[in-house]
């Protein structure tokens, strides 16, 4: 395996859907992201993550605006990714001890060629954060750990 070559992790549910996937120890890659506005639904700093810099990495859960089509992520993202407003297209890649780490949850949304967000409306995205599901995928992303 060639030594930019990340390992990828993908946790599923009972059924076998995915859910979950984080991808460790990319070299040389980056972060290009559209102009977008970006509303924060919820955040917390991760406490067992630290970026090479020190940096403690948050908990996000956020909706972009692009293009007049809403597009959500829950991950762990630098906290640079959770300023709301006029801001560019957030990245979950953090800057670990092994290299680049992405992240996030897996949503049932398409962005080409017909898009089709993750949730039908706002409202639907915050009941959403009611659900067990929710609270069982924060708490997941909320337990991780670097070393």
């Amino acid at each position: 395996m060639p030594p930019w070559q990340p390992v990828d992790a993908i946790v599923s549910d009972q059924t076998g859907t995915d859910l979950f996937s984080v991808s460790s120890g990319a070299n040389g890659i980056g972060c290009v992201g559209a102009p977008t506005n970006r509303t924060v639904l919820d955040s917390a700093a991760v406490p067992g993550m630290r970026e090479v810099d020190g940096t403690t990495p948050m908990f996000g859960f956020i909706v972009e605006n692009i293009g007049g089509e809403d597009w959500y992520k829950m991950a762990v993202m630098n906290p640079r990714n959770l300023e709301e407003g006029a801001v560019g297209q957030s990245c979950t890649l953090l800057v670990m001890g092994n290299g680049g780490v992405a992240n996030g949850v897996i949503f049932d949304q398409t962005f080409w060629p017909s898009p089709q967000s993750a949730f039908p409306s706002r409202q639907a995205a915050e009941a959403w954060m009611a659900t067990e599901q929710y609270a069982q995928l924060k708490a997941l992303i909320m337990s991780l750990n670097y070393s």
